[in-house]
């Protein structure tokens, strides 16, 4: 068995208690705000609104693109190529999916670093420097998120 690492409070030099998340893995910090608005929204469908999810869970770390093709996504979810790649270009043209490489016709995908992103603080704000945000209908963008208003 591995050490245990202590951490130590640098002030008072007390014990920090410590316990790993409980994910069974890899694991994502989603804006519950933008996600709570897609799927109460009445411009997305169910098939869009689950798309958006399992987007949500399958996006590479960082902003790298999932490599997959729309029949690879459609084996995966039960849907067809066709209704996959309609999905996934209404959910690009409101920025919830982003391009983020292309191969001959068929571009590859991720979600917004807006609505789901797995990397540091630091390397979300980055991301969220390279695209515009998501447009979701019904969702109050008046608010800044708490960086941005320090």
């Amino acid at each position: 068995m591995g050490a245990v690492r202590r951490l130590v409070d640098a002030d008072t030099g007390e014990p920090v208690p410590y316990a790993p998340y409980a994910f069974s893995g890899r694991h994502t910090q989603v804006d519950k705000a933008r996600v709570e608005a897609i799927t109460e929204s009445k411009a997305f469908t169910p098939s869009q609104k689950f798309l958006v999810l399992w987007w949500i869970g399958v996006s590479p770390e960082g902003m790298e693109p999932l490599r997959a093709t729309g029949a690879d996504i459609g084996k995966r979810v039960g849907m067809s190529t066709d209704a996959v790649g309609k999905i996934n270009r209404k959910l690009a043209k409101h920025r919830i999916l982003i391009v983020r490489g292309r191969i001959g016709n068929y571009n590859f995908y991720r979600i917004s670093p807006y609505i789901a992103f797995h990397g540091t603080g630091v390397e979300q704000r980055e991301a969220v420097r390279t695209c515009n945000p998501p447009e979701i209908p019904g969702f109050d963008e008046t608010a800044p998120a708490r960086w941005e208003a320090q």
